[in-house]
């Protein structure tokens, strides 16, 4: 078992940050590279609030935690954003309205054209550059930005040279390989070996997180299955109709 946090909204100054790597055991921290650009165009156009970026107090948090051999990095895109949604959203409202389709995805969009390898490429390019010039390390682990992801996605991690994709658990896979990928299904607690949460969504349960961790193995501890070609076909249908439901949901709701 291993805990992967997603690294977006920061709701403290890094205790828990802290009280996690205290235990001395492997977790793994999901990053979104523009978060580090604070004067990047995201911030000035309104795709994200103003203040959104990483505080430096979690920059140099994650400068330390990068020295640290149970700390792996993950990479979430590079703005985890897709512009042909984020567009039609505006135009239908945005937030305030509660409009859809969710623009959080950049790899893989529903409702837009299919990303070949080099142009997915080119993004995960881009942020694992901008982890590698600030952290000082390359980020082990790519996740699709909302888990959307495909094929592509997969070629071009491999062209990358990440060892790990980690996708959405929706039927309580194992971790498996596919080519030279290691292939993540996380999901809640109890729901397999990964469990991921978001930082600012932790307080609740965090002991319960806390207890994850002290359970926890590295990477290359994992137990890797035999790849369940059906069941993770069947996985990625799922988390493509999860997320068509929830904008289902937005469409209903107005």
């Amino acid at each position: 078992m291993i805990l992967d946090i997603h690294l977006e909204g920061c709701d403290d100054s890094g205790e828990e940050f802290r009280k996690i790597v205290e235990i001395g055991k492997p977790f793994n921290i999901s990053v979104v590279p523009v978060l580090f650009l604070s004067n990047h165009e995201v911030f000035r156009n309104g795709v994200y609030p103003f203040d959104y970026y990483y505080p430096q107090k979690f920059v140099d948090i994650l400068k330390e935690f990068a020295k640290n051999p149970n700390v792996t990095f993950g990479q979430q895109g590079f703005t985890h954003y897709c512009l042909h949604c984020y567009e039609i959203f505006i135009k239908r409202g945005g937030r305030e309205k509660g409009a859809w389709p969710d623009p959080w995805h950049e790899n893989k969009c529903l409702y837009g054209k299919i990303k070949s390898v080099d142009e997915q490429a080119e993004i995960m390019q881009r942020g694992k550059k901008v982890i590698e010039n600030i952290l000082e390390v390359s980020p082990r682990v790519y996740v699709a930005p909302n888990h959307q992801g495909d094929k592509n996605t997969k070629k071009a991690a491999e062209e990358l040279d990440y060892r790990h994709l980690a996708i959405k658990n929706l039927l309580k896979l194992s971790p498996y390989r596919e080519g030279n990928l290691i292939i993540l299904p996380e999901g809640d607690i109890g729901n397999g070996e990964i469990v991921y949460t978001h930082y600012d969504q932790m307080s609740e349960d965090f002991n319960k997180y806390l207890d994850v961790v002290r359970d926890s193995k590295s990477l290359d501890d994992l137990k890797i299955s035999k790849n369940p070609k059906f069941k993770a076909k069947l996985n990625d249908s799922l988390i493509n109709g999860r997320k068509r439901v929830r904008d289902l949901i937005k469409i209903l709701s107005r």
